[in-house]
């Protein structure tokens, strides 16, 4: 994954008529399609997607290949520690009618310790409030040592349209070193909301899903060095396909928003740790993503 430097314009008036289409047409076409739920053949795509991404985690952990991606280049490392969120995207091609996205994200708390960044990470009670408006709830239903299961619910409100899940998150946390730690995350239960946060709220049948998200996996990554912590995320989604026809108009949002929403949960993390830990803010943020 190679990064250039593309600064967000949220202010364009291209980029919302191309929401505004795009949502149009994702309503829309949640109510004819006689089934929404993933193919075989998309499922399979996943699986083959994912034992890659396990295999790297497992390498990285190892020492076998670098640890965080902000050490592919000299230059990533240095906006990071210049206070950017610095955000790459890889989407595979030929994904049997579906969509993978993967999306990286870094950034880096000076001062703190490992110890204070997981403290935070963990602290899975106060997501609603770390997180807030995303995460609308997040419960505790087991914890054993390293491994956490969570109910999470989160949501999305773009222009009129909000979009809820609800995730039953399977969590392993693993720390390699005094200064070296990684988090993993599998939705194992994935339940799209339907009228989120009106009387008529209720679960879509998993015929008639929106597909917006399928199936979800988190790997977080943390590195105290360089007089602080390097807090890396990396979101893996399969959602419902575009049709070859629309890509070109739904394709620029179905990459927008994810990446605002990197944005906002790096730097919402960030604001945590340096909360909880009582660290200054750091000065001029900038906010940047890479493709």
């Amino acid at each position: 994954m190679k990064a250039g430097t593309i600064q967000i314009n949220r202010g364009s008036r291209t980029m919302k008529s191309a929401s505004a289409l795009a949502l149009l047409y994702l309503v829309l076409s949640v109510q004819p399609l006689e089934a929404a739920a993933p193919k075989q053949e998309t499922l399979r795509a996943w699986d083959d997607y994912i034992r890659i991404l396990n295999q790297n985690v497992a390498k990285s952990s190892a020492g076998d290949s670098q640890f965080l991606w902000v050490d592919e280049s000299q230059d990533l490392a240095r906006r990071v520690l210049g206070n950017e969120v610095v955000l790459t995207s890889h989407d595979p091609k030929n994904v049997p009618q579906g969509m993978i996205h993967d999306w990286v994200g870094v950034v880096f708390v000076p001062h703190a310790t490992l110890d204070q960044a997981l403290s935070v990470v963990e602290n899975y009670d106060r997501y609603g409030e770390f997180y807030k408006p995303l995460v609308r709830k997040c419960t505790i239903l087991a914890r054993d040592e390293n491994q956490v299961k969570l109910n999470v619910v989160a949501a999305q409100k773009v222009l009129s349209v909000t979009a809820a899940v609800e995730t039953e998150e399977q969590v392993h946390a693993v720390k390699l070193s005094p200064q070296r730690a990684y988090i993993t995350s599998n939705a194992v239960r994935v339940r799209e909301i339907a009228d989120y946060g009106q009387p008529s709220e209720h679960p879509f049948p998993e015929n008639r899903r929106p597909g917006f998200v399928w199936r979800e996996v988190t790997v977080q990554r943390f590195e105290e060095r360089d007089g602080g912590v390097y807090i890396e995320l990396e979101t893996v989604l399969l959602s419902r396909g575009i049709p070859a026809e629309l890509r070109w108009l739904i394709k620029p949002l179905a990459d927008e928003l994810p990446r605002r929403l990197m944005i906002s949960v790096l730097s919402d993390t960030r604001s945590a740790v340096l909360q909880e830990t009582r660290l200054s803010p750091p000065q001029d943020l900038s906010l940047a993503a890479g493709r």
